[in-house]
């Protein structure tokens, strides 16, 4: 798992109203759907950004603006 998070394009950051999925790319939430991925659950946080790193890694292009 620790060469996985290297190369890892999310990751979490506590907010004011919860957790963000934080784009490491961009520096900014990760937007799905329109709708920005910030004042999550831990768990809701941590789940999305999973999945979006499982994505990310096998090349899924669908989460690109």
């Amino acid at each position: 798992m620790p060469d996985d998070r290297k190369k890892d394009r999310y990751a979490l950051r506590s907010d004011a109203a919860g957790w963000t999925v934080l784009e490491l790319w961009t520096g900014k939430a990760a937007v799905v759907a329109g709708v920005a991925q910030s004042g999550l659950s831990e768990g809701d946080a941590k789940h999305m950004a999973k999945l979006l790193n499982t994505q990310a890694r096998r090349g899924d292009s669908s989460m690109r603006k």
